[in-house]
C-alpha cells in the first residue's frame, strides 16, 4: 500500500493523471467489490465446514477409545494399550500430513485401527458393537479424505486470476486518474489500494484452512485433538482401578 502510494505521488509530480474521474470508475470498482464478494461466500463454506472436522475427528476417536476401554474391562485380554498407541498414532499422522501437501500417512494411521477390531471379532465381542467401531473408523478416513481435498485444491482458479486482473487494473486506474487535490486522492488511493489487496490475501487464506507451520490467526485450530491425544497419553500412566472409574 505504501508503494502504490509513492507511486501516486510520482504520477501527481510529473502530471501523469491523464484519466478522467467518471461514473465508470466507480462501476468498475463495485463490479469487483461484488466479484470478490462471491468468491468469498464459495470459499467460506469450504472454511466453514474444515473448522468443523478436527471435532468429528476428535468425537470418532474419543468413541473409539471409550469404547474398547470398556471392552477391555470385560475381556482383560484385548491389548487396550496397542490401540491406544494407533489413535494416537492418527492425531501425530494427521498434523504431520498438514504440513505437507503431499502426506498420506494418515490413512495407514487409520488402517492399522483394523487388526484391533479383528482382535475384537476374536474374542467374540458382539458383531453390533464392532459395526460401530468401523463406522467410526469410516467417519475418520471420510473427515480426513475431506482435509486432503480442501488443503490441495483452490475454489475456481479462473476466478482467482479473474480477480487479481480486476484489482491490478483498479489499482492502475487509481494511479492515473484525476481524484482530485492531493489531500483527497492520497487517502482514496490508500484505502483502495488496503482494501482489495487485504481482500486477495483474505481469499487465500480462506482457500487453505490448515496451515500447521505458519503463525497465523485464520488457521483452523487442533486443540481438540491435541486434548485428546493428552486425555489418552495420561490415561496410560493411571492405575488400572483408577482407568475404570474414568471410563465409567
Amino acid at each position: 500500500m505504501v508503494v502504490i502510494v509513492l507511486a501516486k505521488l510520482l504520477v501527481r509530480e510529473f502530471s501523469g493523471e491523464f484519466i478522467a474521474l467518471s461514473s465508470i470508475y466507480t462501476s468498475v470498482v463495485g463490479g469487483g467489490i461484488f466479484v470478490i464478494g462471491l468468491i468469498v461466500a464459495g470459499t467460506l463454506s469450504d472454511y466453514k465446514e474444515s473448522d468443523r472436522v478436527p471435532a468429528e475427528i476428535s468425537a470418532a476417536l474419543e468413541n473409539i477409545y471409550r469404547d474398547c476401554a470398556a471392552i477391555n474391562e470385560t475381556l482383560p485380554q484385548f491389548d487396550l494399550e496397542t490401540l491406544r498407541e494407533r489413535l494416537l498414532g492418527i492425531v501425530y499422522a494427521f498434523r504431520a500430513d498438514l504440513s505437507s501437501t503431499d502426506g498420506r500417512s494418515c490413512l495407514a494411521a487409520i488402517e492399522e485401527l483394523s487388526p484391533s477390531f479383528v482382535e475384537l471379532e476374536r474374542l467374540e465381542v458382539p458383531a453390533n458393537y464392532i459395526v460401530r467401531l468401523r463406522g467410526e473408523q469410516g467417519a475418520i478416513r471420510k473427515s480426513v479424505l475431506r482435509v486432503y481435498h480442501v488443503q490441495r485444491t483452490e475454489f475456481l482458479p479462473s476466478a482467482y486470476i479473474l480477480i487479481t486482473t480486476i484489482v491490478a487494473l483498479i489499482i492502475a486506474v487509481a494511479l492515473f486518474t484525476d481524484i482530485g487535490p492531493l489531500d483527497d486522492s492520497l487517502p482514496i488511493v490508500a484505502f483502495l489500494s488496503f482494501f482489495f489487496i487485504y481482500l486477495v490475501r483474505l481469499l487465500k487464506a480462506l482457500d487453505t484452512p490448515f496451515r500447521i507451520d505458519e503463525r497465523t490467526m485464520d488457521d483452523v485450530s487442533l486443540f481438540l485433538l491435541k486434548e485428546f491425544a493428552q486425555r489418552a497419553s495420561a490415561d496410560a500412566e493411571q492405575p488400572s482401578s483408577m482407568r475404570a472409574t474414568a471410563a465409567t
